[in-house]
């Protein structure tokens, strides 16, 4: 079972009618992959998210959370045009920046930062968003 955060990012991405067209199918589903390996038979392009980077308790006088960072790895073929992995990982971060999430008994408010590119190999280019997403409860 996936935690809140991943449930909620697959969604987010599985929901977005501009995104999902952008990625290749794996069984009849978008390629957006949240278990801790991609199938290697997925088609590209694909987005990949899996664990946190940090998990912060954030704590004040008034409120009690915490923050966790994850980073969104969106991997495409290498063709020698950046113009698709740079789509997909601009609408990632578009749909991830500055929103607000209700989740379980709490709000998560988002910021997005990057496109950054991420390690890339002979065949493969890669885009990383990364989400932190702030805990808060009163």
């Amino acid at each position: 079972m996936a935690d809140e955060t991943t449930q909620a990012i697959f969604n987010i991405m599985n929901g977005d009618s501009v995104l999902v067209p952008l990625l290749a199918t794996f069984k009849g589903e978008p390629a957006i992959f949240t278990m801790r390996k991609v199938p290697p038979d997925s088609p590209r392009p694909y987005i990949w998210s899996y664990g946190d980077i940090t998990n912060v308790p954030e704590e004040s006088k008034d409120l009690r959370g915490k923050s966790v960072v994850r980073d969104i790895w969106i991997v495409a073929d290498d063709t020698g045009d950046e113009d698709l992995v740079m789509g997909i990982a601009n609408r990632v971060r578009d749909l991830f920046h500055r929103v607000t999430l209700t989740i379980g008994l709490g709000n998560r408010q988002t910021t997005a930062l990057g496109p950054r590119v991420g390690e890339s190999g002979d065949d493969i280019t890669a885009r990383i968003v990364t989400v932190e997403f702030v805990y808060q409860q009163s």
